[in-house]
């Protein structure tokens, strides 16, 4: 299984940013400390927004890396990461006076990036609709109303992204079109719901955001090509993603292997088949990530199949490490439990399982 144990690119993390995760896994977990508060000492080791946008100078890979390692330690960091990693991407590829004036404080973590594009790419999918709306203003300000169901990195100083319908946006159906547009989530017109005290995630700032008339300039689009600049940014999102799973899966797997012994080792088979899938996996997510942005770009089911799949061998080497755990393994403050409840969120996590097997049943 030695593929599985190398890394994806060089990259260094600090062994004292390692140490602090590791450290801090537990309270992030229980809410006591925040995700956030990683991202300025990984935006100084330069680990913030390799890559970006559209795998700039190959750096996607070691992007991947990052959030795979971290992940291993707490997959709260990574998932905070992952959130505000998107929105430098989505800000660099629109460019534009607004983007330029808050990426120097996302690029040092110092403000948090939030994406709250799930509904945009369900969209693009033909499964939802967008639940923001802009209205026409006062002079060139229009207005931006409606909720925001569900995203994390909602910190009062973050910066939100988030797809919505568009005042004199037309598809090319005839029918009212999206925008992708961005705003500072302590703007007059926001209220940020109470921080939920969800499984195994409480320290991302997760809940939902409820906007009444907040004023928005038209630098705040970022584009009005709502389908290309999501199809342009869907890879990324996906590839780093799967990297969170194959982190938190190379985890439990190895918690796994270490555990098979006495009668646990009638599971030895079962615990390194899905070991040969996760190096496997990790194989196609190198493939992949190298060419997003090339003139060959990867295959958009390739790409939805690997999110899949990494999804999947998080979730049963989480169950195979949890059975080879014995009663440590129902201590909440295990590591091994804390893994068990991190994978259950995945599939949920948007694009959820269904949504996935779903499209791929389409494509």
């Amino acid at each position: 299984m030695e593929a599985i144990r190398t890394t994806m690119a060089q990259v260094e993390i600090s062994q004292m940013l390692q140490t602090w995760i590791a450290d801090n896994a537990q309270r992030i977990d229980s809410g006591e400390v925040n995700a956030r508060e990683a991202l300025p000492q990984l935006a100084d080791e330069l680990l913030v927004d390799m890559g970006a946008p559209l795998n700039k100078e190959g750096g996607l890979v070691k992007q991947a890396e990052v959030l795979a390692s971290l992940a291993q330690r707490s997959l709260s960091v990574p998932f905070g990461l992952w959130g505000h990693r998107m929105v430098i991407e989505f800000l660099e590829l629109a460019g534009g006076i607004y983007a330029q004036s808050v990426l120097p404080g996302l690029r040092a973590g110092t403000t948090p990036g939030a994406s709250a594009m799930a509904p945009g790419y369900k969209s693009l999918a033909g499964a939802g609709d967008l639940h923001l709306r802009l209205s026409a203003g006062e002079g060139a300000k229009l207005r931006l109303s409606g909720h925001i169901g569900w995203a994390s990195n909602l910190y009062e100083d973050a910066i939100v992204v988030a797809p919505a319908y568009g005042p004199n946006v037309i598809d090319r159906h005839g029918v009212q079109g999206g925008v992708i547009v961005a705003f500072a989530l302590n703007a007059p017109g926001i209220e940020i719901g109470p921080q939920l005290d969800i499984l195994a995630m409480r320290g991302t700032a997760s809940t939902y955001v409820t906007l009444q008339d907040v004023e928005i300039s038209t630098d705040q689009i970022l584009t009005r090509d709502f389908s290309a600049f999501l199809q342009q940014t869907r890879p990324t999102l996906s590839i780093l993603q799967a990297s969170l799973c194959v982190g938190l899966a190379t985890a439990a797997y190895e918690s796994a292997l270490h555990n098979a012994t006495g009668f646990n080792d009638v599971l030895l088979d079962e615990i390194q088949d899905h070991g040969d899938q996760l190096a496997s996996a990790k194989r196609q997510l190198i493939q992949l990530a190298t060419y997003v942005g090339t003139d060959q770009p990867p295959h958009p089911r390739d790409v939805l199949a690997l999110r899949l799949q990494a999804g999947q061998l998080a979730g049963a080497l989480a169950t195979l490490e949890l059975k080879t755990a014995g009663g440590q393994g129902f201590v909440t403050t295990s590591d091994t439990n804390r893994r068990y409840r991190e994978a259950t969120f995945i599939p949920l996590q948007a694009p959820s399982e269904a949504q996935l097997r779903w499209e791929l049943a389409r494509a």
